[in-house]
Protein backbone atom coordinates (compact mmCIF):
# COMPACT_ATOMS: atom_id res chain seq x y z
CA UNK A 1 0.00 0.00 0.00
CA UNK A 2 1.28 3.44 -0.90
CA UNK A 3 1.26 5.70 2.14
CA UNK A 4 2.41 8.79 0.28
CA UNK A 5 0.19 11.06 -1.79
CA UNK A 6 0.70 14.15 -3.89
CA UNK A 7 -1.89 16.79 -4.71
CA UNK A 8 -0.95 19.10 -7.56
CA UNK A 9 -2.19 22.66 -7.64
CA UNK A 10 -2.56 25.01 -10.58
CA UNK A 11 -1.94 28.01 -8.30
CA UNK A 12 -0.25 28.45 -4.93
CA UNK A 13 -3.24 30.22 -3.32
CA UNK A 14 -5.11 26.90 -3.52
CA UNK A 15 -2.76 25.51 -0.86
CA UNK A 16 -3.88 28.21 1.57
CA UNK A 17 -7.52 27.30 0.93
CA UNK A 18 -6.76 23.62 1.33
CA UNK A 19 -4.80 24.21 4.54
CA UNK A 20 -7.60 26.34 5.96
CA UNK A 21 -10.18 23.65 5.14
CA UNK A 22 -7.97 20.99 6.69
CA UNK A 23 -7.54 23.01 9.88
CA UNK A 24 -11.31 23.43 10.21
CA UNK A 25 -12.24 19.81 9.56
CA UNK A 26 -9.71 17.70 11.41
CA UNK A 27 -8.83 16.56 14.87
CA UNK A 28 -5.35 17.77 15.74
CA UNK A 29 -4.12 14.57 17.33
CA UNK A 30 -4.60 12.78 14.00
CA UNK A 31 -3.22 15.42 11.58
CA UNK A 32 -0.06 17.52 11.48
CA UNK A 33 0.99 20.18 9.00
CA UNK A 34 4.42 21.21 7.70
CA UNK A 35 3.99 24.56 5.97
CA UNK A 36 5.76 27.75 4.99
CA UNK A 37 3.16 29.75 6.91
CA UNK A 38 3.41 27.80 10.18
CA UNK A 39 6.81 28.95 11.44
CA UNK A 40 9.00 27.67 14.21
CA UNK A 41 9.00 29.90 17.30
CA UNK A 42 12.10 32.08 16.97
CA UNK A 43 12.64 32.52 20.72
CA UNK A 44 12.64 28.78 21.41
CA UNK A 45 15.48 26.35 20.74
CA UNK A 46 15.13 23.63 18.12
CA UNK A 47 14.59 21.12 20.94
CA UNK A 48 11.82 23.25 22.46
CA UNK A 49 10.14 23.74 19.06
CA UNK A 50 10.06 19.98 18.49
CA UNK A 51 8.88 19.06 21.99
CA UNK A 52 6.33 21.83 22.52
CA UNK A 53 3.41 19.71 21.22
CA UNK A 54 4.41 16.83 23.50
CA UNK A 55 4.69 19.01 26.56
CA UNK A 56 1.54 20.99 25.83
CA UNK A 57 -0.83 18.24 24.66
CA UNK A 58 0.62 15.13 26.28
CA UNK A 59 2.04 16.67 29.47
CA UNK A 60 5.38 14.94 28.80
CA UNK A 61 8.10 15.76 31.31
CA UNK A 62 10.84 18.07 30.04
CA UNK A 63 13.66 15.53 30.31
CA UNK A 64 11.64 12.82 28.54
CA UNK A 65 10.68 15.24 25.77
CA UNK A 66 14.31 16.33 25.44
CA UNK A 67 15.40 12.69 24.98
CA UNK A 68 12.74 12.20 22.31
CA UNK A 69 13.94 15.32 20.45
CA UNK A 70 17.56 14.17 20.69
CA UNK A 71 16.71 10.78 19.17
CA UNK A 72 14.66 12.40 16.40
CA UNK A 73 17.44 14.84 15.53
CA UNK A 74 19.96 12.01 15.63
CA UNK A 75 18.19 10.31 12.69
CA UNK A 76 19.07 13.36 10.56
CA UNK A 77 22.56 14.00 12.00
CA UNK A 78 21.29 17.25 13.53
CA UNK A 79 21.90 16.73 17.27
CA UNK A 80 24.40 19.60 17.17
CA UNK A 81 21.47 21.97 16.45
CA UNK A 82 19.43 20.92 19.49
CA UNK A 83 20.01 24.13 21.46
CA UNK A 84 20.28 26.51 18.52
CA UNK A 85 17.60 29.02 17.64
CA UNK A 86 15.84 28.56 14.27
CA UNK A 87 17.66 31.51 12.64
CA UNK A 88 20.93 29.49 12.80
CA UNK A 89 19.56 26.77 10.51
CA UNK A 90 19.33 26.72 6.73
CA UNK A 91 15.99 26.28 4.94
CA UNK A 92 16.33 22.52 4.55
CA UNK A 93 17.21 22.04 8.23
CA UNK A 94 14.21 24.18 9.19
CA UNK A 95 11.97 21.98 7.05
CA UNK A 96 13.31 18.87 8.81
CA UNK A 97 12.66 20.45 12.22
CA UNK A 98 9.12 21.37 11.14
CA UNK A 99 8.61 17.76 10.09
CA UNK A 100 9.95 16.51 13.43
CA UNK A 101 7.61 18.87 15.28
CA UNK A 102 4.72 17.62 13.14
CA UNK A 103 5.58 13.96 13.66
CA UNK A 104 6.45 14.02 17.39
CA UNK A 105 2.89 13.11 18.44
CA UNK A 106 2.71 10.30 15.85
CA UNK A 107 -0.28 11.59 13.86
CA UNK A 108 -2.16 9.48 11.33
CA UNK A 109 -1.50 11.99 8.55
CA UNK A 110 1.16 14.64 7.85
CA UNK A 111 0.66 17.26 5.13
CA UNK A 112 3.58 19.14 3.53
CA UNK A 113 2.21 22.35 2.01
CA UNK A 114 4.25 23.88 -0.84
CA UNK A 115 7.70 22.63 0.19
CA UNK A 116 9.29 24.66 -2.61
CA UNK A 117 8.34 27.84 -0.71
CA UNK A 118 10.15 26.59 2.39
CA UNK A 119 13.36 25.70 0.58
CA UNK A 120 13.96 28.89 -1.42
CA UNK A 121 16.33 27.09 -3.79
CA UNK A 122 16.35 25.52 -7.23
CA UNK A 123 17.98 22.36 -5.88
CA UNK A 124 15.04 20.26 -4.81
CA UNK A 125 17.00 17.00 -4.55
CA UNK A 126 17.62 17.09 -0.76
CA UNK A 127 13.87 17.39 -0.14
CA UNK A 128 13.06 14.63 -2.64
CA UNK A 129 15.57 12.31 -0.93
CA UNK A 130 14.18 13.31 2.48
CA UNK A 131 10.53 12.70 1.54
CA UNK A 132 11.43 9.39 -0.17
CA UNK A 133 13.24 8.16 2.95
CA UNK A 134 10.47 8.98 5.41
CA UNK A 135 9.20 5.73 6.85
CA UNK A 136 5.43 6.06 6.79
CA UNK A 137 4.11 2.67 7.87
CA UNK A 138 1.75 4.15 10.47
CA UNK A 139 1.30 7.56 8.89
CA UNK A 140 -0.02 8.90 5.60
CA UNK A 141 2.20 11.57 4.01
CA UNK A 142 0.62 14.02 1.57
CA UNK A 143 2.64 16.61 -0.32
CA UNK A 144 0.62 19.52 -1.67
CA UNK A 145 2.63 21.13 -4.44
CA UNK A 146 2.30 23.44 -7.42
CA UNK A 147 2.00 21.49 -10.67
CA UNK A 148 5.22 23.12 -11.95
CA UNK A 149 7.19 21.01 -9.45
CA UNK A 150 5.49 17.65 -10.12
CA UNK A 151 8.30 16.39 -12.34
CA UNK A 152 10.56 16.47 -9.26
CA UNK A 153 8.44 13.68 -7.76
CA UNK A 154 8.49 11.34 -10.78
CA UNK A 155 10.91 8.85 -9.22
CA UNK A 156 8.85 8.50 -6.04
CA UNK A 157 6.00 6.13 -5.36
CA UNK A 158 3.26 8.64 -4.75
CA UNK A 159 -0.43 8.27 -5.39
CA UNK A 160 -1.59 11.37 -7.24
CA UNK A 161 -4.80 12.86 -5.90
CA UNK A 162 -6.69 15.49 -7.93
CA UNK A 163 -7.22 18.77 -6.10
CA UNK A 164 -10.99 18.60 -6.58
CA UNK A 165 -11.24 15.31 -4.72
CA UNK A 166 -8.54 15.63 -2.05
CA UNK A 167 -11.03 16.09 0.79
CA UNK A 168 -13.00 13.00 -0.13
CA UNK A 169 -9.97 10.80 -0.69
CA UNK A 170 -7.74 12.03 2.13
CA UNK A 171 -10.02 13.18 4.91
CA UNK A 172 -12.16 10.02 4.82
CA UNK A 173 -9.14 8.15 6.18
CA UNK A 174 -9.11 10.46 9.19
CA UNK A 175 -12.63 9.83 10.42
Amino acid sequence: MINKNIVSLSANYMADTMQSDLMKKTIWNTVSIVSYNIPLIATLTICENITLPLQYFENTKHKDAENIAYNMLKRYNMTHTMYHRPKKLNEFELLIVKYLRASVRMPEHIFFFLPHRMLLTDDYSPFIKFIRDIQSDNCQITVVENYRYLNEYQELEFKEIPYKSWQTLVLKTLR
